[in-house]
Formats: C-alpha cells, sequence, structure tokens
C-alpha cells in the first residue's frame, strides 16, 4: 500500500521528489491529532497529500475521509503559496476537474458559488484564520451577511480541518480545538476532524472546556513526529543546515535606525543571492524599504507585508519565486513572510521578537542547506520603546538567548530544540452559548453584531477591509456593487479610525436598503467592508496600504455579484423566461433530492426524516410568491414593454431582470395619489412562505413529523429570514411588508400544494405568543420555534444550518438551470 502512496507523490510533484517516511506514516495511517515537524520539513504536503490519496485513490479508506479540506493558515502570504503549491499537484495528478480548490477570501465573487453549489464535491479550501474561523462562526469577515449560513452549514460538514503554524494563531487555536469540541457535543452531519500542525505544539495547549484529547481515556492523542529514517537523504541536509549568529548595533532613535540598517543590507549583502531583512511593523518595514530605495542599490527590492490587494500581492509572489537576479534581491518583510514561505537566503536579518518567531524567521536562511558552510543570521533589538506587536519581556528574553549564541552556528534542529521562556497571552475563550447565540445572524437593536474579533485574532492584529472606487459625485453611485473580492486591502483597524476621525471620509454597506451610506465610528469592527474615493489616495501598488499618501489609487474590478440587500434581491425574480411556481417548487424539491443523492453513502447514518424536511422545505420555499404584492410586482413590467406570461397563473419569476419602477424588492404596485394607504416596499416573500406553513387553514405539513423543520428550512432560503424577526424601522405596524390580514392568492398545484385563500396572522411573530393561544397558528412564537430545533439533541446548530444550506443551494441551481436553458 505504501508504494502506491510513494508514487501518487512522485507523479504529483512530477518526479522531483517522493514522501518523507514521516507523510507516508500519516498516509497509511490518517491524518492525526497533533503532527509536529520543524519548519522547512514538508508540513502542506504532509497535510495535503496523504489526505488527497485516501480520499480518491485508496479505496478502503474512501469512505471513512472527509470529503473537504481546510487548510487554515495565519498569514495571507502563506495561504497563496499553499494554494499555488496545490494547483500544481492537482494538475499533475489529473486532478484539477475533480478536486475543487478554493481560497476563502473577503468580497463577493463567483468562486463562492462554485464551491458552495456543489456540495459534495471533493474540495480543499485554504484562507487565514479570521477568514475561515469567521465563516466558521457565521461572521464570515467581507463576506454578505445572507452568505453566512451557508459557509457555516458546509464548512462543518464533512471536512478534514488543517491548522498550520499554530503558534502564530492567537486566539484561533482555542477556537479551532472548541469547534472541534462542540461538533463532537452537538453533533455534525458527516464525519469531521481536525489536524493541528506546528514544530512545538504541546497536546495539552488543545484541552478547552468542549475538546477533550483522547488520553482523557487513557488512550493518547494521535501525534506524528520525525522519526530516525526522515533525517537521511534531503531532508537531513534540510534540519542540518547552519546559521551563525551576530549582532548589529543600530541607532536607538527610529529615523536614524532605518537609514543604518538599509545601509548595512546594502553592505552585507551578496550579488546572485537572497538578503532578507524582517522587520515586526509594516511602518518600519516600510521606511527601510525607504531608506534603501534612497541607496540606489543595484539589487532588485521587494517590500512583503499584509497590506496589498490581491493583484499586487499576488505579483510580489510571483517575483519571488522568479530565479534571483544576477545582482540579487534584498526582500524587507513584517511577519507575513516569517511562516510556511518557501524562500532562502544567504544573509537574513531579524529584529528580536518573540522566540517562535526568531526561529520561524530563521527557517527563511539556509532554508535547504545551499550553503554547506553557514549563512548568516544578523539580529537588531528594534528602536527604543518599539516593542509592540510582542511584549517587552519576550524582547528581552529573545535578546538575551540570542546574546549567548553570538559567533556560534547552529542546525535547524538545535536551534529549535532552544527553550526560551515566552509569555502566555490570555485569549477569549468561545464558549458553548457563544456558539448558539451566533446562529441569529440578526444584528441587535442598535444594528451591531457580536464581534467574533477576539476568538479569531489578537486585537492589535485585527483589520477591516477597504476598497477604492471612483467617485465623480464624491460619493459612492446609487448602484455601486458590494466589493469585489480583487478591490480589497486589509488595514488594522486602529488606521481606519484614525482616518475617521481626521474627517475622512468612507462608505459602509447598507444591509438593508443595499448601496453605500457615510461610515461612522461604528462601522469599523474587524471584517467590515468599507470604501474609500481612489481620488483620496491611502494606496500604493509598491508599498500598500500608505494612509498619508495623497496621490490618486488606480480601482480596480468590482464585483460582478449582487450583495443580497435586504430590499435587493434580483434572485428572487429575475430570469430570461417566466417560470410558474407550481414548476419552481417542483424543480427546488428535485435538486434538493439530487444534492443528497450526490453524497451517495456519507450520509448513511443521517436520520431519513430530516432529509425528507429538506425536500419539503425545498416543495415549499416560494409559497409566499402568492402574496398579490409579489405577482403585481412581477407583472408590472409587462406595461413597459416586457415579455408577457404565456398564460395566467402564479408566477416564481418574470422575464425581466428587476421590477418596472423598483429595482429593490417586490412591491404592491403604486396607489393613486388620494389612497391614504402607504405603499409596501420591502414583502419579504419567505417570511410569506412561513406564516402560510403555520396557518390553521393550510393543511401541507398534517401528515408531517418534521413541520417546523420543514417551515424554518422555507423560511430560511434566502438567508434574511431566520431566528429572530422584526420590523425595519420605517414599516408603521408591518414586518418585512407584511401586514397583518394580507391575504394569499388560491394555490391549485396538483402534487405540489392546494390551498384556499389564506387571511395571514403575524401572530407568531410577536413574542409571547404562546401565553394565551389567542394568536392563532399555532400560537407558539416564531423564535421559540427555531431555538428549539437548534437545540434538538439529534438536530442541533451544525446539522441545523446544513440542511438549510442544501435548500439553499438547491434553489440556487434551479434557478440558474433557467439561465442556462435560455443561454
Amino acid at each position: 500500500m505504501s508504494d502506491g502512496f510513494d508514487q501518487f507523490v512522485l507523479r504529483a510533484t512530477a518526479r522531483k521528489y517522493g514522501p518523507y517516511p514521516y507523510q507516508r506514516e500519516i498516509a497509511l495511517g490518517g491524518l492525526p491529532v497533533l503532527c509536529t515537524v520543524p519548519t522547512g520539513a514538508g508540513k502542506t504536503a504532509a497535510a495535503v497529500l496523504p489526505w488527497l490519496w485516501r480520499l480518491m485513490e485508496n479505496g478502503p479508506t474512501r469512505a471513512v475521509t472527509p470529503h473537504r479540506l481546510v487548510y487554515v493558515l495565519p498569514m495571507r502570504t502563506l495561504v497563496e503559496q499553499t494554494v499555488g503549491e496545490i494547483r500544481t499537484w492537482l494538475a499533475n495528478l489529473g486532478l484539477a476537474d475533480k478536486v475543487q480548490l478554493h481560497v476563502l477570501m473577503g468580497g463577493v465573487d463567483r468562486d463562492d458559488d462554485a464551491w458552495q453549489v456543489r456540495p459534495a464535491d471533493p474540495a480543499i479550501f485554504a484562507g487565514t484564520q479570521d477568514m475561515v474561523l469567521s465563516r466558521a462562526l457565521m461572521r464570515g469577515y467581507a463576506e454578505p451577511r445572507t452568505r453566512w449560513p451557508v459557509s457555516f452549514g458546509l464548512l462543518h460538514a464533512g471536512t478534514q480541518w488543517v491548522l498550520d503554524e499554530t503558534q502564530l494563531l492567537g486566539p484561533a487555536l482555542g477556537t479551532s480545538a472548541q469547534l472541534q469540541g462542540l461538533r463532537d457535543a452537538l453533533g455534525s452531519v458527516t464525519k469531521t476532524a481536525t489536524m493541528w500542525m506546528s514544530a512545538t505544539l504541546d497536546a495539552g495547549d488543545l484541552r478547552t472546556p468542549d475538546h477533550r484529547l483522547p488520553e482523557v481515556d487513557g488512550e493518547a492523542a494521535r501525534t506524528v513526529a520525525l522519526g530516525a529514517a526522515d533525517f537521511d537523504g534531503p531532508l537531513g541536509t534540510r534540519l542540518n543546515a547552519l546559521r551563525r549568529f551576530e549582532r548589529l548595533r543600530l541607532p536607538d532613535e527610529a529615523k536614524a535606525y532605518g537609514e543604518a540598517l538599509a545601509k548595512v543590507l546594502v553592505e552585507r549583502h551578496r550579488p546572485g543571492t537572497q538578503t532578507i531583512a524582517f522587520l515586526n511593523t509594516v511602518e518600519r518595514a516600510t521606511a527601510v524599504f525607504a531608506a534603501l530605495e534612497r541607496t540606489s542599490p543595484q539589487a532588485e527590492l521587494l517590500l512583503v507585508h499584509s497590506r496589498f490587494r490581491p493583484g499586487e500581492r499576488a505579483r510580489l509572489a510571483a517575483r519571488l519565486k522568479e530565479p534571483v537576479p544576477q545582482t540579487g534581491r534584498v526582500v524587507v518583510a513584517t511577519q507575513a513572510l516569517e511562516a510556511g514561505v518557501d524562500v532562502s537566503s544567504q544573509v537574513l536579518f531579524t529584529e528580536t521578537a518573540r522566540w517562535s518567531s526568531v526561529v520561524q524567521r530563521a527557517g527563511r536562511l539556509n532554508r535547504a542547506g545551499e550553503w554547506p558552510d553557514g549563512a548568516e543570521l544578523l539580529w537588531s533589538p528594534p528602536p527604543k520603546a518599539a516593542a509592540a506587536p510582542y511584549e517587552p519581556q519576550d524582547l528581552d528574553a529573545a535578546e538575551r538567548m540570542l546574546t549567548e549564541l553570538e559567533g556560534r552556528s547552529l542546525t535547524t534542529l538545535e536551534l529549535q530544540a532552544v527553550q526560551v521562556a515566552q509569555s502566555s497571552p490570555v485569549h477569549a475563550m468561545l464558549r458553548r452559548r457563544d456558539l448558539l447565540q451566533l446562529f441569529d445572524t440578526q444584528p441587535d437593536l442598535s444594528g451591531a453584531d457580536v464581534d467574533v474579533g477576539p476568538w479569531v485574532r489578537d486585537a492589535d492584529e485585527s483589520t477591516v477591509m477597504v476598497a477604492w472606487r471612483s467617485m465623480p459625485s464624491g460619493r459612492p453611485a446609487e448602484d455601486d456593487p458590494f466589493a469585489g473580492r480583487a478591490e480589497l486591502c486589509p488595514v488594522p483597524v486602529g488606521d481606519i479610525r484614525k482616518l475617521l476621525k481626521t474627517g475622512r471620509r468612507l462608505w459602509a454597506y447598507e444591509r438593508v436598503s443595499g448601496g453605500w451610506r457615510s461610515a461612522s465610528q461604528g462601522d469599523v469592527v474587524p471584517g467590515t467592508v468599507l470604501l474609500l474615493n481612489a481620488a483620496d489616495g491611502g494606496y500604493s501598488a509598491t508599498t500598500g496600504w500608505a494612509p498619508a499618501r495623497k496621490a490618486p489609487v488606480e480601482p480596480v474590478g468590482g464585483a460582478d455579484v449582487d450583495a443580497d440587500a435586504l430590499r435587493k434581491d434580483r434572485s428572487s425574480y429575475g430570469c430570461p423566461d417566466w417560470i410558474s411556481l407550481e414548476q419552481h417548487l417542483a424543480d427546488v424539491e428535485r435538486e434538493v433530492g439530487d444534492v443528497l443523492g450526490e453524497y451517495e453513502s456519507r450520509l448513511a447514518g443521517f436520520p431519513e426524516p430530516l432529509l425528507d424536511a429538506a425536500k419539503a422545505g425545498g416543495r415549499f420555499h416560494d409559497l409566499g410568491k402568492a402574496h398579490p404584492a409579489f405577482q403585481a410586482m412581477l407583472l408590472s413590467g409587462v406595461a413597459d414593454g416586457k415579455k408577457a406570461p404565456p398564460s395566467e397563473g402564479v408566477w416564481a419569476k418574470s422575464a425581466q431582470a428587476a421590477p418596472s419602477g423598483d429595482t429593490s424588492q417586490p412591491a404592491e404596485p403604486a396607489k393613486p395619489a388620494a389612497s391614504p394607504k402607504p405603499r409596501p416596499v420591502h414583502v419579504r416573500h419567505e417570511l410569506v412562505s412561513a406564516l402560510m406553513l403555520l396557518h390553521p387553514g393550510c393543511d401541507l405539513l398534517k401528515d408531517e413529523s418534521e413541520a417546523d423543520l420543514v417551515t424554518y428550512l422555507a423560511a430560511a432560503h434566502h438567508g434574511k429570514v431566520r431566528v429572530s424577526i422584526r420590523s425595519l424601522p420605517d414599516e408603521n405596524g408591518r414586518v418585512l411588508g407584511v401586514a397583518e390580514g394580507d391575504r394569499t392568492l388560491a394555490l391549485d398545484m396538483p402534487g405540489v400544494a392546494v390551498l384556499p385563500e389564506l387571511q395571514l396572522s403575524l401572530g407568531p411573530l410577536r413574542i409571547g405568543a404562546d401565553l394565551d393561544g389567542s394568536d392563532g397558528a399555532g400560537c407558539e412564537s416564531w423564535t421559540q420555534r427555531v431555538l428549539r430545533l437548534r437545540d434538538r439533541p439529534d438536530l442541533g446548530p451544525f446539522r441545523l444550518a446544513f440542511l438549510e444550506a442544501l435548500v439553499r443551494v438547491a434553489d440556487w441551481r434551479a434557478s440558474r438551470a433557467y439561465e442556462q436553458e435560455q443561454a
């Protein structure tokens, strides 16, 4: 069997190298809980290739191997390198069209649809800890709110999680352990497991209130580390690579420090080789880079940090992979380059940092043992009173150890064996009650959301996402779409708050009506997407985020996917042709069954009544389109020359991109000016669906054992009507456009739904609706019904969200099929 894996790796790497012995052990035994191997030892291949082989090539292990792998990394540069390697492996193996590969990033993009509409397909995801874990907490950073439940539901189902460089993850380490423990406790749909990778991680670091390692029951948590056989061949050469330590005496004053360091880097650089300088902050790295530019060296200069847009970041990554020019290359970097990135140098400078970071940075020096006689590791404390982002005591401890090592040469293994005491930051711990609270995606009454930032990244590393747009009028255009992935640059929260204090205008996306409004300090929370006027500057393609820079910024292409605001929902009605409600309901029910079928035997142990409820949710999801206001909206464009429906009936979609005179959301036709009745502007048809199913006169669910579940799945199919429901500020007694006593059209759709005209009650939406039984519709409040589903032992938040995602995916697939038929 091991020969099969060896040949698999040789094919993946175009016969450049075979597996190391420890990688072979993982392939044969499955991914462990812990993988403790040093930097440069092939951890990425150790996580991806064994999983891929067990899923795609090795029949006996396929059924027990999660069909999706999520690779979590602390920094964006690591994500891009990891994705590049995986893409090459898939191409070499002939699996590029069989295994999806996606980057979980902010912004809207067609790539989101690609992985969400095929949830049963094998797939690999890579992303930073904040982008991935925020989605795992149903608060996806820079992701449209309505997508949060889908990402949550699918990422917790049939997934092998891998967390790499755990020493850099901060609070994300404990969060990832808690999530695994909560999946085990609350139940997930199919097998989901986690592997943590680091040279220094101890199993005890993974004990959290809900995550108990197997050793509690007398069995040690499975760990894979290097064995004697790993020290032979190329890996042994890497592990024995030498580094000589030398202190630089640099000025304490910040400006003089940067100039002096730039001078030393030019002097010590060797033509034809790469020199890397690690600075602890972006500001200091940018200053040193500018000082280097002023010296006009012959060597190529690169600045690498985390505050670039994807396009510029990709170009930087490509240049780092290019052969070093004859004059050499000098790279000035922050922590963005310190872990996982496969680059090497003959001269490396680092400021003192936490000892674990110093060791990681040293891994970019003589990485493959290219220089048998060793390479130079230069170091210095940062300028006076400039310890951030590290604790002063950690810098002092690292300085003492580096002083002891002065003039010595150490191998990779010897350096990693050095013990230095480090501070133990106290991080927020995700609790079960927190996860359950996050299931409700409705903001609070002030419009604020639960901030998941303390659970995903240290506060001083938290960022918002900024995009630059052309604004000839000084503000975004009325129809400016949500930010696209290619536009977004991560920017520290503190920098944006300072900008707002200086009077600079930024723009936040309006979740209710769509479009962009002026941003305030309250909008500046981790993961938020904000716009800046490109004419106001703030960015350079060479140096990235530059708040003091006044030169105009060149915008990049925006999104081609609607962000789906509460009052913007073109997917609800727009279509190339008229589609009857009867056809659409049947199509979505069939699509739910098709998606379930694509999972094959992976759902064998999942309760059949729950899967049947998902099919019923698809069958009834759009009943609410029988509201006269929705039908009037669909027909509103016919008078303007739009294609008329082929016959009378109740319709799900019309042959128009948007209703005439209203590009936002279903509405009643305009009343004469004398009519005192206000015109509703945002009837949420899925709320009507739920109220119809709850109506005493509706018998569609009379024989359904999971009636509440079916009703919830119908209501939640746009991600806008879920746990708590309330009126918007301008509704005057309505709830999401629906008024007490509204009547729905009678439906005669044999085999799908036959219903009389119903008079709707808002009783279920009232708090305490079940107290006296006077509100009808079963009398129990909507929120109570949903919370009971969420808390059921046989359902729980992970399974409920998965079923919710299934119905939504089926709806998307049916709608997409209509478009493809007309293409």
